[in-house]
């Protein structure tokens, strides 16, 4: 059986360094809750946002109003 081999083109490379950058971004503000808040903190918030991607929402409509105690 002959071995195929994917070679990724320019658009491939740019699309996975634009991705790559995001998760940098993920990376970043994630440390900063945690050094703010702590992890559980960090962890809830993200939790909160995959939750509102996966609802599938156009991305035009208002965000949910959280409410956080005093």
């Amino acid at each position: 059986m002959d071995k195929q081999t994917f070679t990724p083109g320019a658009q491939d490379m740019a699309e996975a360094d634009a991705k790559d950058a995001f998760f940098e971004q993920v990376a970043a503000i994630s440390e900063q809750m945690i050094a703010a808040y702590g992890r559980d903190f960090a962890m809830g918030v993200l939790l909160l946002a995959a939750r509102y991607i996966a609802q599938n929402r156009p991305a035009e409509a208002e965000p949910p109003q959280i409410v956080t105690q005093p």
